[in-house]
């Protein structure tokens, strides 16, 4: 029996919050090596503790004496999402991907490609056999989760390889709406720090089993997931 174990990649393997800080440092490094200004961190950083998510910025920016320019800020986020990371696996997730545990791995994940392609190069992820690793950003905004393209690419990587797929991600909003369609069995990784809310209050965004760890992900219980009839349509 072969069951193939598709990843989500942020606040699954690793904490999301290890990139949001690593992004903030670096273009704080940035702007005082090319412009001179400082503290851009601890101010980003002081607004982020009371809860600032909108906008960040340009509201550091103000924090610092300096009228926010759209261009200006253009570049600062382009540069956000494509610095290299500091990030690293988290220990459990390091240790699954490892393990000679039989199940056949791949990955789907959201966000800017550019972003979530410096990731998978800061985790090391080709280290290990995880195929395909499928940025949904490539196709487009428009095919990200609940998007179901990912999904059905993932199925025809492997046609007929395959008794079951199961979609390990964090957040309920978006990212068991499409693999439940498809018949696949579901698993919520429910980190503490994560950044999305945990719970989602229809029923049809729920995964059918929640872990704290991948040392949660066993054979056992895979195989008790339950199988759910491909939707039409």
């Amino acid at each position: 029996m072969t069951i193939a174990i598709v990843l989500d990649l942020d606040d699954t393997l690793y904490l999301e919050e290890t990139y949001v800080r690593s992004g903030i440092a670096w273009i704080s490094n940035w702007l005082e090596q090319k412009t001179g200004l400082a503290g851009f961190q601890a101010e980003a950083e002081a607004l982020r503790e009371i809860g600032v998510r909108d906008r960040l910025f340009d509201r550091t920016l103000v924090r610092l004496g300096i009228v926010p320019d759209p261009a200006f800020v253009g570049i600062l986020v382009a540069k956000y999402r494509s610095h290299p990371p500091s990030i690293a696996l988290a220990a459990d997730a390091e240790a699954f991907l490892a393990a000679d545990h039989g199940f056949a791995l791949a990955l789907i994940t959201d966000g800017y490609a550019v972003a979530q392609r410096a990731k998978i190069a800061a985790l090391g992820l080709d280290r290990f056999a995880i195929h395909p690793m499928i940025c949904t950003d490539e196709w487009g905004a428009d095919y990200w989760k609940p998007h179901i393209r990912a999904f059905e690419a993932v199925e025809a990587y492997r046609p007929g390889g395959c008794d079951a797929f199961v979609y390990v991600a964090d957040n309920p909003a978006k990212d068991f709406l499409a693999p439940r369609k498809l018949g696949w069995r579901t698993v919520q990784i429910d980190r503490p720090g994560a950044i999305h809310p945990r719970l989602h209050p229809i029923a049809s965004h729920h995964a059918d089993a929640r872990i704290r760890s991948f040392d949660e992900l066993t054979w056992s219980l895979v195989e008790q997931l339950p199988c759910r009839a491909r939707m039409a349509g």
